[in-house]
C-alpha cells in the first residue's frame, strides 16, 4: 500500500471518529478513537524500509503511551492516569528529539512557550483542585518537548524538523483546548479542535521517524 493511500484511510477514520464524538455515537467513538491512534502509531513500523532507527523506536514507544492515554481519557475517573500516560509520551518525544542533535539550549523560543504556559496556568488554576501539581508537571513537560522541537527547526529549517516542530505545537494547542474545555467551560466544537490538532500532531511526529537517519 502506498503511504498516501494509508494516510487517506487514516484521515477518513479520524474524521469518522470526530463525527461519532460530535453526534454522541459513543460506542463507535470508543472504537474509532484508539483505532485512529493505532493507525498513526503503525506509520513508521510499516513504511520505514530499513531497520528502525533509535529515534523511530523512541517515537513509537511515545505513541504507545499516547494510545494508552487515549483509552484512559475516555473515562473521567481515569483522567489522572491518562494525564500520566501522556506525560510519559512527552518525555519520550523529548528524548527522541534530543537524539538528533543533543539537548539544545537556545532560549529564544522558550520565552514565548513559558509566556503561553503561564497564561494557560492562570486560566486553569482556580479549577484544578487536587490536580494542581500533576497539571503543573504536565505543563512543564510539554513546554520542554515543544522547546526542543522548535530548537531543531531553528537549527535546520528542513522538511523533517518542520514536521517535528509543527507536530509539537499542535500537541500544545490540543492540550490547551482540552484543558480549557475540561476545567473552565465546555464549548461547541471543542472535540473537533482537540482531536484534529492532536491527531495531526502525532501524525507529523510519526512521519518524522521516516526521515531521521538510521544512526540517530
Amino acid at each position: 500500500m502506498k503511504k498516501s493511500t494509508y494516510l487517506l484511510i487514516t484521515f477518513i477514520v479520524a474524521l469518522t471518529a470526530i463525527f461519532t464524538s460530535f453526534f454522541k455515537f459513543i460506542n463507535w467513538f470508543y472504537i474509532l478513537k484508539p483505532l485512529t491512534t493505532v493507525l498513526i502509531l503503525l506509520l513508521p513500523i510499516i513504511f520505514i524500509k530499513l531497520k528502525l532507527s533509535k529515534y523511530a523506536l523512541i517515537i513509537i514507544f511515545g505513541l504507545c503511551f499516547c494510545l494508552i492515554g487515549d483509552v484512559l481519557l475516555m473515562f473521567d475517573h481515569l483522567f489522572i492516569y491518562g494525564l500520566a500516560s501522556f506525560l510519559l509520551g512527552h518525555i519520550l518525544f523529548t528524548y527522541a528529539f534530543t537524539t538528533v542533535n543533543g539537548f539544545s539550549y537556545n532560549f529564544k523560543p522558550l520565552v514565548f512557550l513559558i509566556l503561553f504556559a503561564i497564561a494557560m496556568f492562570f486560566v486553569l488554576k482556580d479549577n484544578l483542585g487536587q490536580l494542581l501539581i500533576p497539571v503543573i508537571l504536565y505543563i512543564i513537560c510539554i513546554v520542554i518537548m515543544a522547546w526542543q522541537s522548535l530548537n531543531l527547526y531553528f537549527l535546520n529549517n528542513n522538511k523533517v524538523y518542520r514536521l517535528i516542530a509543527v507536530g509539537a505545537i499542535l500537541f500544545l494547542i490540543s492540550d490547551a483546548v482540552l484543558a480549557y474545555n475540561m476545567f473552565v467551560i465546555k464549548f461547541s466544537f471543542s472535540e473537533l479542535i482537540i482531536l484534529s490538532t492532536y491527531w495531526a500532531a502525532i501524525c507529523f511526529i510519526a512521519l518524522s521517524a521516516l526521515y531521521i537517519p538510521i544512526n540517530k
